[in-house]
Parts: structure tokens; C-alpha cells; sequence
């Protein structure tokens, strides 16, 4: 023990007599304080956004619920109570909004919610021209990096870890020190160990620090989510140090050492991702030619023809046997009436082209996912953006709630409005409600085989290194 402390001491005396460390401690950790600083003001924002079209749609109900007991004497008041109670204007007038609320680690991770729409006003009419009429996030632009804090400890964090200890070993040899370090009792090995520990213990406690700044500026504390948190950072900057345990190990100069540390650097965090967003690109292509016949505004060819109205509205109800006699009722609001089956037909008609759509994205995230293994760097920052749902699975998850969501949409509206029968104030007590359906299970799994695949890379490379570093001569 006293061995351990004499060590740590002198190494802690080299980093303070050391000007360029320092310098890059601090850097790091401003760097770090910014990317919190970053995607706190982003989340922030987008929270700002939420809480105003949600109190947009608050004050839109409230309003049409109390035209309910007015007098509806002035032409105003007639408009808003024939809006809150007749269907013929209502499917298409009031407004809901699904929204895809924030994790509350979120900021530390920012992952697809700067580029995927995190909230949708949705009426009665088409759901596919609602949601493709803004660009539902390319998916080419998956995994697009962001300065938060997650890049920070992805990124960055290595290049510590390798100015650190390249050359705790060589430098040694370099300087005239080993053979002074051979006479000690417990072996170079141990002390090479010794040594990397103060270095492990340094940077993964600034990491953990940089973590705990970041929780605590969040709005809520997730305890699970912290702990799976600083899990995935001590898997991953443990493997950092096993790969420099195993460089180190073959007892190459500093200057060698060096250059392999940063080229494998560049090899997971720039080579192989482009790589593999290459070769998704043209094996895994995701062709959206085909929405683009859905975003086009469309309507009636003919809104004067009768016989065309009636048509449409007949084609809509041999698909909705459970709205018995309402053929019988067709000569009421029939133009409200044929505007809402040709919506709802249109969007029967695009479901195939709109669920190929997104089964290749999925196609695409799976077999992309399939590779993450190789790529710790790549893992990792999968592990982050899942345990903060701000990954590209949840967003998957997030336009599934929004049809079946819009479902219940047209349902409230479409019964009343095929049947003649009007929207009372107790309806209000039933409005649709959004809600958010993930598979919590298949997240889990995830998370948990991106745990295991970094760990077992990070012992097998501790275990050559152990192996090797007494095989090899300098």
C-alpha cells in the first residue's frame, strides 16, 4: 500500500510540474461543461416548445367547451359553438398534438432530438400528409454527432487516456529509469498497473464528475438511468485502457506507441463509422420517391358532382361495417362527409407505400445495429442515446403511437360525423389522448448486450496485455 501511494504521489507531482497536462485537463473539462452547458439550452428550448403548443391546445378546448353555456348570440359565438359541436367542422378544425417529451438526461445525449420532429399537430384529415409534410428526419442523417456530453466522453476522453499513459512505459526505458524499476520487489508489470490505476481513477473521475454535473442540472433524477449512465462510461474508458495496457505491453518507443494509440483512435471513431454508413448507404438504401405523391395537397376532382360525393362516402363505409345505417344518412353535411372517407381513403391507399417506408429504416437500424459490436466507441454511444430515448428506435416508436393515435382521432370524429350526431360538453371529458407506446423489454436487451460486448472486448484485451507484457522484450 505504501508502494501504491509513493507511486501515485510522484505521478500526481509529474501532472502538476507537467503545463501541456494541466492545460488539457482543463480544456477537457471546459469542453465538458460547455457540451452540458450545449445540450441543456437544447432541451430547454424544445421543453419551451412543448409547453407552449401544449397550453395552445389547452386554451383551444377550453374555448370550445365554454361556448357550450354562452348565449351564442353575436356571429363569433356561433362559429366557435358550431366548431365545438358539429362534427362537419370539427374533425378537420380542432388540433392535437402528440409529443415525444424529453428524458431527463436527455441533454447529456442529445442524439436524433435535434434533427427528428419531437412534436406533431394532428386533425381528422390525412395523417400521412401531416406527417411527411414537414421532413419526417432524413434517416440518412442517423447517428449524427452533436457537442454534448456524450461526445465529450466519446471523442475526447481517449485522447486523454493516450497522452496519459503511452508512455508509461517507454518513457521509462527512454530516460534511464528502468533498470531501477526492475530492482523494485513487486515487478514492472504491477508497477505499470500501479501506474495506469492513477490515470484510470483521474480521468474516470473527471468523466464521473463532467456525469454528476450534468444529472444535476437535469429536471428530475432517474436513478436507474444515472446508474446505467456511469455503467456504460467505466465500460468504455476501461476498454481505452486495455487497448493502452495492450500497446504498452509490446514495449515499442514512446513515439511508435503513440502513433498506433492515435490510429486506432481514428479507426473507431472516424474510419469505421464512415465505413459503415457507407456501406449502409448502398446496401440499405431507403428509397422515399414514393412520399412524395403523399405530401401533395390533394382533394375531390370534382366538388360540384353529387354522385362523386356519395361515391367516395360508399367506398369509405364498405371499410367501416361498425357505422350500421349510416349510408341511410347520407344527404346531411354530405360535402363534410366526402371530404373526410376521401381523406381516410387516401391514407388507406398509401399504408403499404408508408409501411415499407419505415420497415426499411428498420431493416436498416437492425442490420446496422448488428455491427455495433466491433465498434466500442460506436456501442457506446448507441448505450447513451438508449438509456436517454433519444435514439432512433424511440423516435420508430414515437410515428407508431401517432397512427394508432390518429386512429382514435378520426374515430371520435368520423362515428359522430357519419351517424349525424353531435359533439355534447361530456364528449370533452373523452377527447383522445396521446400516448407513447415502447417496447421497454427490447430497449433492456439492448442495452444489456452493449454492456456485454464492451466488457468481454475489454477483458480479452486485458488478458493478452497481462500475457504479452512479460513475453515481449524491448
Amino acid at each position: 500500500m505504501k508502494l501504491i501511494l509513493l507511486l501515485w504521489q510522484r505521478e500526481g507531482i509529474s501532472i502538476i510540474r507537467n503545463t501541456f497536462q494541466i492545460i488539457m485537463l482543463s480544456t477537457v473539462f471546459l469542453l465538458g461543461m460547455y457540451a452540458i452547458y450545449y445540450g441543456h439550452s437544447k432541451i430547454t428550448e424544445q421543453q419551451k416548445t412543448i409547453k407552449n403548443v401544449e397550453q395552445i391546445e389547452k386554451e383551444e378546448f377550453e374555448h370550445y367547451k365554454k361556448s357550450f353555456y354562452r348565449d351564442h348570440t353575436s356571429v363569433k359565438e356561433k362559429q366557435l359553438f358550431d366548431i365545438a359541436s358539429k362534427p362537419a367542422y370539427a374533425w378537420y378544425r380542432h388540433g392535437y398534438h402528440a409529443i415525444l417529451n424529453p428524458h431527463s438526461l436527455a441533454h447529456m445525449s442529445l442524439g436524433q432530438r435535434d434533427i427528428e420532429p419531437y412534436y406533431y399537430k394532428l386533425t381528422g384529415m390525412s395523417l400521412y400528409y401531416q406527417l411527411f409534410q414537414i421532413e419526417l428526419a432524413n434517416p440518412l442523417k442517423l447517428y449524427a454527432g452533436n457537442f454534448d456530453l456524450s461526445f465529450v466522453l466519446i471523442y475526447l476522453f481517449p485522447l486523454l487516456i493516450i497522452a496519459f499513459t503511452y508512455g508509461l512505459y517507454a518513457e521509462e526505458k527512454e530516460n534511464g529509469m528502468l533498470p531501477l524499476l526492475r530492482l523494485q520487489t513487486i515487478g514492472l508489470r504491477k508497477i505499470l498497473l500501479i501506474r495506469m490505476a492513477f490515470y484510470y481513477v483521474l480521468i474516470v473521475g473527471l468523466g464521473i464528475l463532467l456525469s454528476s454535473i450534468g444529472f444535476l442540472v437535469s429536471s428530475e433524477l432517474d436513478v436507474l438511468s444515472i446508474f446505467l449512465w456511469i455503467s456504460a462510461i467505466l465500460c468504455y474508458l476501461s476498454f481505452w485502457f486495455a487497448l493502452m495496457f495492450l500497446l504498452i505491453s509490446l514495449k515499442k518507443n514512446s513515439s511508435l506507441t503513440a502513433i498506433s494509440a492515435a490510429s486506432l483512435w481514428l479507426l473507431f471513431l472516424i474510419v469505421l463509422p464512415a465505413i459503415l454508413n457507407v456501406y449502409a448507404n448502398l446496401v440499405y438504401s431507403i428509397d422515399n420517391t414514393s412520399l412524395a405523391e403523399i405530401t401533395r395537397r390533394k382533394g375531390l376532382e370534382n366538388e360540384d358532382d353529387v354522385n362523386e360525393s356519395k361515391a367516395v362516402i360508399f367506398e369509405y363505409l364498405q371499410n367501416r361495417n361498425d357505422l350500421k345505417g349510416a349510408d341511410s344518412l347520407i344527404e346531411i353535411n354530405i360535402m363534410a362527409k366526402a371530404y373526410a372517407a376521401f381523406t381516410a381513403l387516401n391514407d388507406n391507399h398509401h399504408r403499404k407505400e408508408v409501411s415499407d417506408y419505415f420497415d426499411q429504416i428498420r431493416l436498416r437500424q437492425k442490420r446496422i445495429s448488428a455491427f455495433r459490436w466491433a465498434n466500442p466507441a460506436v456501442n457506446t454511444q448507441g448505450i447513451l442515446n438508449e438509456i436517454v430515448e433519444t435514439d432512433s428506435e424511440i423516435f420508430q416508436s414515437f410515428y407508431q403511437s401517432i397512427e394508432s393515435f390518429h386512429k382514435d382521432i378520426t374515430s371520435f370524429y368520423f362515428d359522430k360525423l357519419f351517424l349525424n350526431k353531435e359533439i355534447t360538453s361530456k364528449d370533452y371529458e373523452t377527447l383522445p389522448k396521446f400516448n407513447l407506446k415502447i417496447d421497454s423489454q427490447d430497449r433492456n436487451q439492448k442495452i444489456r448486450n452493449g454492456f456485454i460486448e464492451i466488457m468481454v472486448a475489454t477483458f480479452l484485451l486485458f488478458g493478452l496485455s497481462w500475457i504479452l507484457f512479460n513475453k515481449t522484450t524491448f
